[in-house]
């Protein structure tokens, strides 16, 4: 991985968000690019250089209030030590903030988007309607969506990863390895099994028999009847640090776990989410 994509909308949430950027990059010997979409307001002019000299002054603007929200960021990455990440800003318009982002991260090639989210409610506020959430679910890369009330203490030693042992989620599984490998955390591979059966414990064995040489990994079947209660609470419990999982373009709150009341769940707002997008493991990335 050579570069990592933050979009901002220069508000404290991405200011969060930078932080685990600087560090990410810093770990995986890879740069940061900054981005800032701007959404040009529709005007409708009878002349059109008085619609010309009114965009022109409508881009100067944007660029002196991006130009001033660089030393801010800039002094974050110095007071965060990571003076030494190679970082590049850039300031685009766009139509449509979400596309823009997902073009500029093809263009840049971009091997991880790192973003901030806001409201209190973590999760669903992440995924449902938001931008993070389209981004999250139409990405080429992973994507690290980090909450508002997000907290980085500079390391990342305890990771969850949801499944439900399908093939998608094991290649998934190896890129979240790969991604978090310099930090050396404590994975743990988590399913909620609502039904009681036996048949999970061994579709877990045989997901588990790819991952022998990992150490690192461990493997969790929860029993309980409310999903939402049994996820916070391992979160909880084990102080995770990033909340990973496969996220699907339609529907994939409801495929989390095959349970459909997953849509409902509100997990604890300072955990991050570490996408991998499920449809970069069909075409046979990663």
């Amino acid at each position: 991985m050579k570069n990592i994509l933050f979009p901002t909308d220069l508000s404290p949430a991405a200011e969060k968000a930078f932080i685990y950027a600087l560090q990410l990059a810093s770990r995986l010997d890879a740069m940061v690019t900054t981005l800032h979409i701007y959404v040009k307001p529709e005007v409708k002019a009878k002349l059109p250089h008085t619609l010309s000299e009114f965009y022109a002054s409508y881009d100067l603007e944007e660029f002196e209030n991006y130009k001033d929200a660089i030393p801010p960021l800039t002094e974050i990455q110095k007071n965060s030590g990571f003076s030494d990440v190679k970082v590049v800003h850039l300031l685009k318009p766009g139509s449509r903030i979400v596309p823009a982002i997902l073009q500029t991260a093809r263009e840049e090639s971009a091997g991880l988007i790192v973003m901030g989210t806001t409201g209190a409610r973590g999760l669903r506020e992440i995924f449902l309607g938001s931008i993070a959430g389209e981004v999250l679910e139409n990405a080429d890369c992973p994507v690290l969506a980090v909450p508002e009330k997000a907290e980085f203490d500079g390391v990342i030693d305890q990771l969850a990863f949801t499944t439900t042992y399908k093939e998608e989620e094991r290649k998934a599984l190896e890129q979240v390895v790969s991604i978090m490998a310099p930090f050396k955390p404590q994975i743990h591979c988590v399913n909620v099994d609502l039904a009681h059966t036996e048949t999970l414990t061994h579709r877990m064995d045989e997901f588990r028999a790819g991952f022998r040489k990992h150490k690192n990994i461990r493997f969790h079947v929860l029993e309980g009847n409310d999903i939402k209660e049994e996820i916070i609470g391992f979160l909880r419990d084990y102080e995770i640090d990033i909340l990973a999982m496969v996220t699907h373009k339609r529907g994939f709150l409801e495929e989390l776990f095959n349970y459909s009341r997953t849509k409902m769940m509100s997990y604890h707002a300072r955990t991050p989410v570490l996408s991998i997008p499920a449809h970069t493991l069909e075409s046979g990335n990663g």
